[in-house]
């Protein structure tokens, strides 16, 4: 009794599986309709006790189209994406020495990658005949441009920079 039971448990949530899978395809977005696949999501780093970081991206913001829904203006700092533009997932790493900023940005090559430094700001762009990425980076510390190395591989685009210490000063205690 107990295996018959137990079978029909399982065949019930396979059920519910197969209708749940069933009806999100019926219910698919038509991407030949849409254009570019619509992306979102949350990124977080956290580096040792402190609280952690969590950042949006893809294609899309959710809270945009939230309020957009019933006729509001968001005022958050969501800022709107340009059709077909994609925000890669973006993390920064603080070493000791170095600061690396890790992109991911399938699909292009190092030659479609754009970079511009301003002060903290890191501006990323990329193109090709099938995919546009743009990100602007709020760096954590100030940086010395002439340091930065970048590299892409395999989709990674990493960028390394050298803190800017140069208004670091000891102080003689009397």
């Amino acid at each position: 009794m107990w295996n018959r039971r137990r079978k029909d448990i399982f065949e019930d949530i396979f059920e519910d599986m197969d209708e749940m899978i069933r009806s999100m395809l019926e219910s698919r977005i038509d991407n030949e309709e849409m254009g570019e696949p619509l992306v979102w999501g949350y990124s977080m780093t956290q580096h040792g006790n402190e609280p952690p970081e969590i950042r949006e991206f893809g294609n899309v913001s959710l809270r945009d189209e939230m309020f957009s829904g019933i006729g509001l203006e968001h005022k958050g700092d969501v800022a709107h994406v340009e059709a077909g533009v994609r925000k890669p997932l973006v993390d920064i790493m603080e070493a000791e020495d170095s600061l690396h900023v890790v992109v991911e940005m399938p699909g292009i090559t190092r030659e479609d990658v754009s970079l511009e430094i301003a002060g903290t700001l890191l501006n990323i762009k990329a193109k090709n005949e099938d995919r546009k990425y743009s990100e602007r980076v709020e760096l954590p510390a100030r940086v010395l441009v002439d340091s930065a190395k970048a590299t892409y591989m395999n989709g990674v685009l990493e960028v390394v920079f050298e803190y800017d210490r140069s208004d670091k000063k000891s102080i003689k205690v009397d």
